[in-house]
């Protein structure tokens, strides 16, 4: 069998991890033998252990893949060399997939068997939060939002995102994903930037978030 690189065993860890990321949101994993993650998997017992050392070691990888991702968008969200413009659309993309991946099943079975990774799942939330606060108050000094409680508009889109993924809202008034996305993003651009600020016609940042988010949560 060939040697597989430090690289390679790296990036197949985390493929592997992402496949079971919609079981473990919808139903915990607590339950779930390492039988069951193989089969989740694709792969056999015996290769699962190639990549992974345990279950608890499996687990690990799936709540660093959401851990790099708040890390990477925080950043991103946090950076004034970009615009407004340009940060708003990653504001989105966030927001809709910690709509989805922090289920509260998963969060409490984590907290109960892994505390220390609850932990800094936890304080990367926080940090989410502060980023965003930071963001919004920043445009509203900068004139290129409306003066809104930033607070106010974090829950809101919150509350919004998790009934429009996690329900059959799309099903009930008749919705696409794709259709939807576009929508709340509207209303957030319109809910944000100010009229002298307000750029007409599509934003071009969004179509890729859009992409993104579409072609992920499809897969679910």
């Amino acid at each position: 069998m060939r040697k597989i690189s430090p690289e390679e065993r790296r990036i197949m860890r985390r493929s592997y991890a992402e496949k079971i990321m919609e079981t473990v949101r919808t139903k915990g994993f607590i339950t779930l033998t390492i039988q069951d993650l193989a089969r989740l998997m694709g792969i056999s017992r015996a290769s699962l252990y190639n990549f992974f050392a345990s279950k608890e070691d499996i687990i690990l990888e799936v709540t660093e893949i959401y851990i790099d991702y708040l890390k990477k968008t925080n950043q991103f969200i946090n950076n004034p060399r970009f615009s407004y413009v340009q940060r708003l659309p990653t504001v989105f993309e966030q927001s809709a997939f910690s709509a989805v991946y922090t289920s509260e099943i998963y969060l409490n079975e984590l907290k109960s068997t892994c505390p220390d990774l609850y932990s800094r799942k936890l304080e990367l939330a926080n940090e989410r939060i502060a980023t965003l606060h930071s963001f919004y108050k920043n445009g509203i000094i900068d004139g290129d939002f409306n003066p809104l409680n930033p607070s106010l508009i974090v829950a809101q889109d919150e509350a919004a995102l998790r009934k429009i993924l996690n329900s059959s809202f799309l099903v009930d008034e008749g919705l696409t994903l794709e259709d939807s996305m576009y929508g709340y993003y509207e209303i957030m651009k319109y809910r944000t930037f100010t009229a002298a600020s307000m750029k007409k016609g599509q934003d071009p940042y969004i179509k890729n978030v859009v992409e993104v988010i579409v072609s992920q949560l499809t897969k679910i």
